[in-house]
């Protein structure tokens, strides 16, 4: 772990900070007596292989530290358990000044990063964290920012493609120690009459993250409707950004399986939310994003029974023209597929696909799936059908060992595709072409098509989830010696090349964890007008001070505010733009 105890550090760090971090003297001190001796300060990742930190300051080398962080640069787990790591590393840089203590993604042993004169610059990576053991030490973090006016952010994992988790001259919450794991037969949301239909449950502490939650379950028999990402934390921005899974087409989002949440809001009470208390705080929870409403430290979910599941499984030699033809022929029975309740990821960097069910037996599946064999047939592609005894087997055989990208910088743009766009031939060869020529396309039948059993006023996710059929995204990266206008260009070189997929779906939803940082019109397209008019009220109720701001998140104050000054501007007209969401959402 990436922790320097803060007593032992903070009068060098002192000494060290740019004066403008320091000048307002909050008594960190202080702080670091009230929460038991859990503030410690944030070291961005790749420190211990630079010789220098800001300003030139010496910095002694650990060359057995850094050997284990060049081996594990883009291992995922090794890297959601260091603190100043994030998964997508332009949020551990100020990507307006360079400030930054990045590794070459391409090499790792590559010197020219890190080696003299080389710094290692704190960039977003937040000055101190509070390694959060209860509900207290979430409460003084709150008076602490707002008294001294310290940005606040909330990190458990780092897996953040936004940045919502970093951040300039901030003090962050970190999660990951909160690892409660408890399996309740007969669960019963707090509040409600005893009469109520008790449901097979799991409550997950903030921490938990989606590989020890799938063991849990399995151990238990039952199945957890859950991510991609094995890193992933499930009761943070997953849930609360209504979450994704390969079960979700049959079995819904995590934002339809949560029961309750446990919540300190920034109000500094510590409260209980579902369908019979704080129910306003439980619809905002499900949908209205993290980060937001308070700090989660647990929540409760629905499981179901452990089931045979369906799998299929597409290979192909993935050149440019079959991976051209391939996607359009998939989308021809990409409606039906989700119909029937597959669930699954077209990955053509992996040269495959792979789809999962658990609602058909093995005839009805290769029946059902007979038109996707035969798109794979067209381009000299091979099928397998596989009955599995659980969705774990089929996690662990198919999904865990293929997770995405992480330890380089990466910005993306995503769409949900409605149901009524698959005939639409432009849209599809352009999306096509889109993901084909990006540095890595995907496309993830991830949506709840077939699931009927939700409450349509009960969730604040875009309702436009209910009638798309896929999740579609594309991105760019670049590298640690890239200049401002560099990155700007990718910026906008990925604005331009998206923008016929987002005129050829007016209306449609994005999912917001995996969204353009820059998404044009983001209120429409994240929550829907409609659901965000409830949320800003929501969000005013609990948080009138806006002690929890975000980039692009309900009530987000705008990019002038300072702790958003490492975000480039990346157009004229975004500050105009800015002022006009500052209008409307105060």
């Amino acid at each position: 772990m990436q922790s320097v105890s803060l007593s032992s550090l903070l009068p060098l760090l002192l000494l060290t900070l740019p004066v403008s971090s320091v000048s307002s003297s909050p008594d960190w001190l202080s702080l670091n007596q009230t929460v038991g001796g859990r503030l410690h300060v944030g070291v961005p990742f790749s420190q211990p292989c630079f010789s220098y930190k800001t300003g030139g300051v010496q910095n002694i080398p650990n060359s057995e530290e850094c050997s284990e962080i060049q081996a594990h640069n883009e291992d995922h787990p090794f890297r959601s358990e260091q603190f100043g790591a994030y998964g997508i590393t332009q949020w551990e840089t100020c990507q307006t000044t360079g400030d930054e203590c990045l590794l070459d993604w391409v090499d790792p042993l590559n010197p020219k990063a890190f080696s003299s004169p080389a710094q290692c610059r704190q960039g977003s990576v937040p000055d101190y964290y509070i390694d959060v053991e209860g509900p207290s030490d979430v409460v003084e973090a709150f008076t602490f920012s707002e008294v001294n006016e310290v940005p606040l952010v909330i990190k458990n994992s780092g897996h953040d493609y936004i940045g919502r988790s970093a951040g300039p001259g901030s003090l962050a919450l970190w999660m990951r120690n909160l690892d409660k794991l408890v399996l309740d037969q007969a669960f019963i949301p707090a509040g409600c009459p005893d009469s109520s239909a008790p449901a097979t449950a799991i409550t997950i502490g903030a921490g938990q993250k989606f590989r020890a939650i799938y063991d849990f379950a399995a151990a238990n028999n039952v199945t957890v409707v859950g991510g991609a990402d094995t890193t992933v934390g499930m009761s943070g921005g997953w849930t609360m950004g209504g979450g994704h899974s390969a079960l979700s087409p049959a079995l819904g989002l995590g934002v339809d399986r949560v029961l309750e949440f446990k919540i300190v809001t920034p109000d500094g009470k510590y409260r209980i939310a579902n369908r019979c208390q704080n129910q306003d705080l439980f619809f905002a929870l499900r949908g209205g994003g993290g980060g937001t409403f308070g700090v989660v430290f647990q929540s409760t979910h629905l499981t179901s029974p452990q089931r045979p599941v369906q799998a299929l499984l597409g290979l192909y030699n993935a050149t440019q023209e079959n991976s051209a033809k391939l996607i359009k022929a998939l989308a021809k029975t990409a409606v039906q597929m989700a119909s029937d309740g597959w669930g699954g990821y077209i990955t053509p960097s992996l040269s495959s696909a792979v789809w999962v069910n658990p609602l058909l037996d093995r005839e009805d599946a290769e029946n059902s799936g007979s038109g996707t064999v035969a798109a794979f047939e067209s381009v000299g592609g091979t099928t397998v059908f596989f009955t599995m005894d659980t969705f774990k087997e089929f996690f662990d055989t198919f999904i865990a060992p293929n997770l995405d990208q992480v330890g380089r910088p990466q910005v993306m743009a995503s769409r949900l595709i409605p149901a009524d766009k698959f005939s639409d031939d432009t849209l599809i060869d352009a999306l096509t072409a889109k993901l084909l020529e990006s540095d890595f396309g995907q496309i993830l039948a991830v949506t709840p098509f077939a699931f009927k059993d939700y409450e349509p006023e009960g969730t604040s996710i875009h309702p436009g989830w209910r009638n798309a059929v896929w999740h579609t995204l594309m991105s760019y990266s670049w590298n640690f010696n890239s200049t401002l206008a560099e990155r700007i260009d990718t910026y906008k070189r990925l604005q331009k090349e998206w923008a016929v997929v987002r005129e050829r779906t007016p209306g449609a939803a994005v999912y917001f964890n995996e969204a353009d940082v820059y998404e044009p019109n983001y209120i429409e397209a994240f929550w829907g007008s409609s659901n965000y008019e409830k949320l800003l009220a929501i969000k005013e109720k609990y948080d009138p001070n806006h002690i929890l701001d975000c980039w692009y998140c309900v009530g987000w104050k705008g990019a002038r505010d300072s702790r958003y000054k490492c975000y480039p501007n990346i157009t004229s007209e975004q500050q105009s733009t800015d002022s006009g969401h500052i209008v409307d959402e105060l």
